[in-house]
């Protein structure tokens, strides 16, 4: 008795053997099928033979179905293409926002603005860099690659981010990257630190 389900799965079978390791000649994509190339090259093979057979030959710009009224918006500040309403690129628009520091998620109040005190000078950031064998204390960075890297002995980092507070146990040697990233997420930094500093 004949089997149409039985049937259908060794047709399927054999078929997937016969073309499992069959390429498209043009774009070398793989094809599960039997035909000479895939989908894409077979239709741009038709229009090149056949071109009266392209239902979109010709229809350019509002011709075209799919027009949606073309580029409308330029960057102000660097002339690039725009593809949504607006006056600047994301990039200029995020630079102007910022022009105004207080509208920047990172802004406390301008407290990086505040000046230092006397007693934060150069040997006692000596001192502290010595105490912490000229190495950051985050990193590892020594002080002879960050001179190489980026051209400055390493910086000295207020732990409770309090510039008046110069004590020793709230001082911590920082490669510049470190010292950048401790801005962010202050809470986590100030406990690592204050760790980092009672077991030295």
């Amino acid at each position: 008795m004949f089997n149409k389900k039985e049937y259908d799965n060794n047709y399927r079978k054999t078929h997937r053997e016969q073309n499992k390791n069959k390429v498209c000649p043009d774009c070398g994509k793989k094809i599960w099928s039997e035909s000479i190339r895939c989908k894409s090259c077979a239709r741009k093979e038709q229009y090149r033979l056949h071109p009266e057979t392209n239902s979109m030959l010709g229809k350019v710009g509002e011709l075209h179905p799919t027009f949606k009224g073309g580029w409308k918006h330029f960057c102000i500040d660097c002339g690039i293409k725009i593809d949504f309403d607006a006056i600047r690129c994301k990039h200029h628009a995020r630079i102007e926002q910022y022009k105004n520091p207080e509208n920047h998620p990172q802004w406390l109040g301008g407290i990086s603005f505040e000046p230092y005190t006397i007693e934060f000078n150069d040997s006692l950031k000596e001192i502290i860099r010595t105490r912490d064998n000229h190495i950051c204390q985050n990193c590892g960075m020594t002080e002879e690659e960050h001179l190489i890297v980026v051209g400055k002995v390493l910086t000295i980092h207020h732990i409770d981010y309090n510039k008046e507070n110069c004590n020793h146990n709230n001082l911590i040697t920082l490669c510049g990257s470190c010292n950048t990233r401790a801005n962010y997420n202050r809470t986590y930094w100030t406990e690592f630190y204050q760790q980092k500093v009672s077991i030295a």
